[in-house]
């Protein structure tokens, strides 16, 4: 994907969204996570070329501007009021197993790393949490008005959960043969610096209406990660120094 390497898009990301002082899930009480594509920050910037504006800091949009950034109801950047309750990683090995006479025989096919570490993809499974609309709303003797606007409550999960739905829809060629890269801002403790995952959607996403939930509705997704920033290799060396750095300003704990 010619994707820029030695260079920590997941900072970049954080710090045009959360601004230099939150670019970790350990910054913030509550991190979001974020799915975007080219063509979505194009909305942003007509030029923007990919990934690599991102490492060269060519967004010059704000954090506030991106959040509220709606474009024929076409948010550019998906930051998720809830975020998906369950995720799941899964890398297989590429081993094929040939049974001869004399027994098993096991073929790896490995990389340059010499691993033979398969495609890793990813099941999202979320809930929209409320998306009853009138709940943003408020009665006026005896009437119903609009007071939270699009920005908070139902409406905005409302509108965030069919922004997620149409990017799944998303082409992978833009029409001027651009390649519509995928990213994905991901937010857990146990990964606590920023990673950004590089790929496609596997499927446009599943979800069901249940009578069980009338305000709220299941969804899943599943996403082919075809690269990450940083690297799942270097994952272990940015988490000790996290781990230093966070060691270095918090006082020691003395146990007797």
């Amino acid at each position: 994907m010619g994707l820029m390497t030695g260079m920590n898009l997941g900072s970049a990301l954080g710090q045009t969204l959360f601004g230099a002082g939150a670019q970790s899930f350990t910054d913030a009480n509550r991190v979001p996570m974020i799915f975007t594509s080219t063509r979505r920050l194009r909305l942003l910037d007509p030029a923007f070329q990919g990934i690599a504006d991102l490492l060269t800091g060519a967004m010059p949009v704000g954090a506030r501007e991106i959040r509220e950034q709606n474009t024929n109801g076409e948010l550019s950047i998906i930051e998720m009021m809830v975020n998906p309750n369950s995720i799941t990683w899964k890398q297989p090995k590429r081993v094929v197993k040939r049974d001869t006479q004399e027994g098993s025989v096991f073929f790896h096919f490995s990389n340059s790393k010499g691993q033979n570490n398969d495609i890793l993809t990813m099941d999202f499974r979320g809930n929209t949490g409320n998306i009853n609309v009138r709940s943003d709303t408020t009665a006026d003797e005896g009437a119903l008005s609009t007071v939270r606007g699009i920005n908070t409550g139902a409406t905005r999960k409302l509108i965030l959960w069919h922004n997620l739905w149409q990017l799944t829809r998303e082409p992978m060629l833009l029409e001027d043969g651009t390649i519509n890269e995928f990213m994905i801002y991901y937010a857990s403790p146990i990964i606590p610096g920023s990673i950004t995952l590089i790929g496609f959607f596997s499927s446009v996403m599943d979800w069901s209406d249940s009578a069980d939930k009338p305000n709220s509705k299941d969804y899943s997704l599943s996403f082919t990660v075809q690269e990450t920033v940083p690297p799942l290799d270097d994952l272990l060396q940015d988490i000790n120094t996290i781990m230093i750095d966070s060691a270095s300003v918090v006082p020691d704990i003395i146990i007797k």
